[in-house]
């Protein structure tokens, strides 16, 4: 007998548990204001009415800062990073098999698909049009394991869009060798899951970990079995509690303009481009779905969710070293380009030996490593602002690193003509720190004058 999904993997579950911290919006939303309400939200978001749109519901900014993430790890804020790293150190697990899954409670068969059906939105005012964000589930033909990544869908007409895959290697290196064989690559692009997988889609597999997929490291996110099920048109298998499946293939050689579409850097850069095409053979989903999207604008998922398990990462990386650690963020308004390290430094040398590891790392975003102390909050611009003014002496405390390894999407960044994936950039070390704990006299010089009982009182308590 095969075995039974369970609930407790689905978006609307993870919701309903998480009710407290959800912002619900029960008027109805153009679509053209999606984007930009979404910025504003700032906290995980539901739009339970689309204007023109009966049934559907959007929502957004699971990962949007730590609370929202610990939510998804069923730990606490300061917990983040040592939980999700525990989790991705434990043995892979494989997925079982379902017969059937909620996903499968509406069919719609390739004639009666249409793209341009599911209420897409413009994400930034110079997109060319609306596009989705979706969960690709592809197979490589060597090793046979699938591989997760997000990706952009931009309709064309009723059954064909472009996918952007620019931005993952694996994603090209496997339809490459589906091209060169000539055939075309089967597609299943997932809108709504567990926001569990959704960390594995962003996560880069480590090469002892290249045996098995992202799907095999689900499990320990979330704590039970992942049930897969059958698509209908395509030899893949996708969540069985996912909301929405498209199912499809990207045939050989086929491609169309996408783009230009905002970075995880919140420019235009690096613009249009010639992106494979997906051919709709099916969709398959929930009764009444909630459409999971990624705004890729303003300090959103875009940047927290990709950032969050190399965090983890790095964190463990640190904590081996001994490092007295208390978080690692790349910062949402840094457009992942900035990481703050927050340690409380014990001798001269040491904040420096954690920045350079900071900007060694295989992740190759951050062009900047900044290091504070334990009395700041780092989600607090206003406080990095303030300790950079008051804790820094440039000349000695600022270190720049030039010609370094950069990210081909940031504008900042030199191309290198002869590797057209990777660029050069220049890098700094900035010891926002106070004295170690070694210099117990010069670290009290920096303790910050707080009103009594500051954050043991609430403000709304009193209203």
């Amino acid at each position: 007998m095969a075995a039974r999904t369970n609930a407790a993997q689905n978006l609307g579950g993870f919701l309903a548990a998480n009710a407290d911290l959800v912002l619900r919006l029960t008027r109805a939303v153009e679509l053209a204001d999606v984007s930009a309400l979404i910025v504003e939200a700032r906290r995980p978001v539901l739009f339970e009415r689309i204007a023109g749109h009966p049934g559907w519901v959007i929502c957004d900014l699971l990962f949007r800062d730590r609370r929202a993430q610990a939510r998804v790890l069923g730990t606490t804020p300061d917990r983040v990073l040592p939980e999700l790293a525990r989790r991705l150190a434990l043995p892979p697990r494989a997925p079982v098999m379902v017969d059937d899954g909620p996903v499968k409670s509406v069919r719609i068969a390739r004639e009666a698909v249409d793209l341009r059906a599911i209420p897409a939105f413009r994400h930034g005012e110079k997109d060319p049009g609306p596009s989705l964000i979706a969960m690709m589930i592809i197979r490589d033909p060597e090793t046979g394991r699938d591989n997760l990544s997000f990706t952009r869908i931009a309709a064309i007409d009723a059954h064909r869009a472009t996918v952007l895959i620019g931005s993952s290697p694996h994603m090209r290196a496997i339809l490459a060798r589906h091209e060169a064989a000539g055939r075309p690559m089967p597609v299943a692009l997932v809108i709504g899951t567990h926001p569990a997988y959704e960390i594995m889609a962003s996560y880069s597999v480590p090469t002892h970990l290249e045996a098995f997929g992202e799907l095999d490291m689900v499990a320990n996110l979330l704590d039970a079995p992942v049930a897969l099920v059958a698509c209908d048109t395509i030899p893949l298998a996708v969540p069985a509690e996912a909301e929405l499946v498209i199912e499809g293939e990207v045939r050989p050689s086929e491609r169309a303009p996408d783009g230009p579409g905002s970075s995880q850097f919140l420019y235009y850069h690096p613009g249009a481009a010639e992106q494979p095409v997906f051919t709709a053979t099916a969709i398959t989903r929930r009764t009444s779905p909630v459409l999971r999207q990624h705004d890729t604008l303003l300090y959103t998922d875009h940047q927290t969710l990709i950032a969050l398990p190399h965090e983890a990462i790095l964190w463990q990386r640190l904590r081996e070293h001994a490092f007295p650690l208390h978080d690692v963020q790349y910062v949402p308004w840094g457009g992942t380009l900035v990481c703050v390290v927050k340690m409380t430094p014990e001798y001269d040398g040491q904040v420096r030996d954690v920045l350079l590891m900071v900007l060694g790392q295989r992740w190759p975003n951050a062009k900047m490593a900044l290091a504070v102390d334990d009395d700041i909050d780092i989600e607090e611009l206003a406080e990095l602002f303030w300790l950079i003014s008051t804790r820094v002496d440039p000349a000695r405390d600022v270190h720049i690193v030039p010609d370094t390894r950069g990210h081909p999407a940031d504008p900042g960044a030199r191309p290198l003509a002869e590797a057209p994936r990777r660029a050069i950039t220049g890098k700094w070390l900035i010891d926002a720190t106070k004295p170690p704990l070694s210099r117990a006299a010069d670290r009290a010089r920096f303790e910050r004058a707080l009103p009594p009982r500051h954050k043991a009182v609430r403000l709304e308590d009193y209203l």
